[in-house]
């Protein structure tokens, strides 16, 4: 089975607890066919424009959803599978 990589990219991961920003948790699952597969666990502050990345590898077709926590997140495929080389 060819495997493509994924980005996974939360925004945000924060709270403000007492007038300070802190940090907070996020759960990601990511789904085949809305069956969960696999969690991925964040945690910390994150206040960056561009957000934090993390790859994820699996096959081709898969989707992400936030299961908890209060951030944004995206889930964009990284790169294409590469064809076998040619064989004379």
């Amino acid at each position: 089975m060819t495997k493509v990589t994924y980005s996974i990219t939360i925004h945000d991961l924060q709270r403000i607890e007492g007038g300070l920003i802190c940090g907070d948790e996020a759960v990601v699952a990511v789904l085949d066919n809305g069956r969960e597969i696999h969690r991925e666990h964040f945690i910390g502050k994150c206040t960056s424009p561009v957000g934090y990345t993390r790859k994820y590898r699996g096959k081709p077709g898969l989707t992400a959803a936030l299961i908890s926590g209060n951030c944004r997140l995206g889930f964009n495929l990284s790169s294409q599978p590469k064809a076998a080389p040619r064989r004379s």
